[in-house]
């Protein structure tokens, strides 16, 4: 029997809130959606650090989604934006269930990028954080709800791999190009991706919120990384074209700068030990079935 809760969600008209607010609702759990703008059930404004107090009255867990999107030329402004929207974002959720007579539970959106960009080895939920800017924002974004894990509260962050979706992300930009048969491996195409399907992320998110065991860092990914060059043959493969046209490392950077560099050209092999040990279940542990599902399932 599922207890149901009371859910505060920041970033929850984005691609991963709008169906986790689906699917916690359909579970029984009640959602209130915390906005920048008029849509929301409360208001509130990082830059400002205002929160609508009456958000977090009678609240069981908060699901921390929001922040500036990292698909974007890294102007010195644009990496400020993406750093503090996370930092303080966070900062100013941990200030108000501080406050609480009952304090929520926290669960977080953070990033595989938190290991790096390039790293030989397997990387489980205790591996040394890497280098580079990313690497630098997830440190600071999950250390700024430090003061919560000190008060005894429960603390997830879902450091989460490529996210699969045809709504958006890295498969929304890639079908079109694949599907014209102009797709093909980037690089060498010899870097690992660590990748989980939209419907598997959600699952994790839900999963978190109902087992009080998840807390720290936690994987969010499949159980299998592949390499760019399997993905590139994979993906081609279920969409029934040639993968003929590599996309130059140098061409890459140059479109694309540091961005490029820390999330197109990054080798990560990611695992999933957290969530494994703890008995999540992947829908779609497999490539080419999540790629199939998510391209051509309604």
């Amino acid at each position: 029997m599922i207890e149901p809760k009371t859910i505060l969600i920041s970033g929850a008209t984005g691609l991963v809130g709008q169906p986790l607010c689906e699917a916690l609702q359909a579970r029984g759990h009640t959602v209130r959606q915390l906005s920048r703008g008029a849509n929301g059930d409360f208001k509130w404004d990082v830059s400002a650090g205002q929160l609508d107090p009456a958000s977090m009255q009678d609240v069981d867990v908060v699901i921390h989604l929001a922040g500036e999107s990292v698909a974007q030329r890294w102007t010195a402004a644009a990496k400020a934006r993406i750093l503090l929207s996370r930092v303080d974002g966070t900062k100013l959720l941990v200030d108000a269930i501080l406050q609480q007579a009952k304090r929520p539970a926290f669960i977080a959106a953070s990033g595989i990028s938190y290991y790096g960009i390039i790293r030989p080895d397997s990387l489980e939920e205790s591996a040394a954080s890497g280098d580079g800017f990313l690497a630098e924002v997830t440190r600071q974004w999950e250390g700024a709800a430090q003061p919560l894990s000190d008060a005894g509260v429960r603390v997830a962050f879902l450091r989460t791999g490529i996210v699969l979706s045809r709504q958006g992300g890295a498969l929304a930009k890639m079908l079109l190009p694949f599907k014209l048969g102009l797709g093909g491996r980037i690089g060498s195409g010899q870097q690992l991706m660590s990748w989980i399907s939209l419907p598997d992320l959600v699952a994790a998110y839900v999963f978190a919120v109902e087992n009080k065991a998840v807390d720290g860092p936690i994987n969010a990914v499949a159980p299998s990384p592949v390499s760019n060059q399997e993905f590139t043959k994979t993906l081609g493969c279920v969409v029934g074209r040639p993968t003929i046209f590599p996309l130059p490392r140098a061409i890459v950077k140059a479109l694309f700068g540091e961005m490029g560099k820390e999330t197109v050209l990054s080798d990560l092999g990611v695992l999933p030990k957290r969530l494994t040990q703890l008995g999540f279940e992947w829908q779609t542990p497999s490539l080419a079935a999540t790629l199939r599902q998510t391209i051509y399932q309604d």
